[in-house]
């Protein structure tokens, strides 16, 4: 408290004495003070347009930023869009060259949808009874066999995957005369679609890779029919026979077009329907 009172007595008795020197020394004093102060307030507003100009930076920079994203963002669209066009067209390729090669009469058609409950073994295509189609004619992708007709509408009709666990096909190894079922496995706990050739005879020469096609027996699928490639052999459980775990040719995670196969018989009635629709 005493140095306060101190401190006030001195700041009055310097205001005096100012007061009491020539008019040239207060004079002097006082523009030293407001030179003092001026080159303060020039760098404060130094300082007031500095701030404000990096605050315009930083805004324009922030509109920049945003800008460059969109256009990032459309540039991708735009990739992704160039690489569905050119796996479409692909897939045409293949199912037309496949259509043009094949020595069987085959009905294009589209998947419309998939069993929820079973993606990957049941699913609906936009042909029917009005295009020919029948119960347990079989069904094919560019890669190999799909499965086979199971239910017929007019306009639309059901694919059992060969994945089905209620499917059976009679199959032969296509490098040599050893035949057995196939059976669908469903899908590993991976997501990998799977099959099984049962009964194939013990001492069977099997290797990995070896390529299953349709036999030809049983009167459902026509011989020859790529089922899909052995991934490894073991023995079943009885001994007395061997079984081999296949995976399918045919990916069903990016299946979309297919074809049904038409033997000639079938072949002739789809023609029928063909030109019935024509007439209507």
């Amino acid at each position: 408290m005493k140095r306060n009172v101190i401190l006030f007595i001195l700041f009055f008795v310097l205001i005096g004495v100012l007061f009491c020197l020539p008019v040239e020394t207060t004079k002097s004093f006082s523009n030293a003070i407001r030179d003092v102060f001026a080159a303060q307030q020039v760098g404060f507003r130094q300082a007031k347009e500095w701030l404000r100009s990096f605050g315009r930076g930083k805004a324009e920079l922030l509109d920049e930023n945003r800008v460059l994203r969109v256009k990032i963002e459309e540039l991708r669209d735009e990739i992704r869009q160039s690489k569905n066009l050119r796996e479409e067209n692909q897939e045409l390729r293949d199912l037309l060259k496949l259509k043009a090669t094949s020595k069987y009469t085959l009905l294009a058609a589209q998947l419309l949808a998939r069993d929820v409950n079973g993606w990957w073994q049941m699913a609906r295509i936009d042909k029917g009874a009005d295009d020919g189609v029948q119960a347990d004619l079989p069904v094919i992708s560019p890669e190999g066999l799909a499965g086979q007709i199971v239910n017929v509408s007019r306009n639309s009709s059901d694919i059992l995957f060969l994945t089905n666990p209620k499917v059976k096909i009679a199959a032969r190894l296509a490098r040599s005369e050893i035949f057995g079922i196939v059976r669908g496995q469903g899908v590993s706990w991976e997501g990998d679609a799977k099959c099984r050739m049962d009964f194939i005879v013990k001492g069977a020469d099997i290797n990995r890779a070896d390529e299953v096609v349709t036999s030809g027996l049983g009167g459902v699928y026509p011989e020859g029919l790529v089922i899909g490639y052995v991934e490894n052999v073991q023995v079943d459980p009885s001994g007395l026979f061997q079984y081999a775990e296949v995976i399918p040719a045919a990916d069903f995670r990016l299946l979309d077009m297919v074809f049904v196969v038409f033997s000639k018989k079938n072949a002739d009635a789809a023609k029928t329907m063909d030109g019935k629709k024509e007439t209507r």
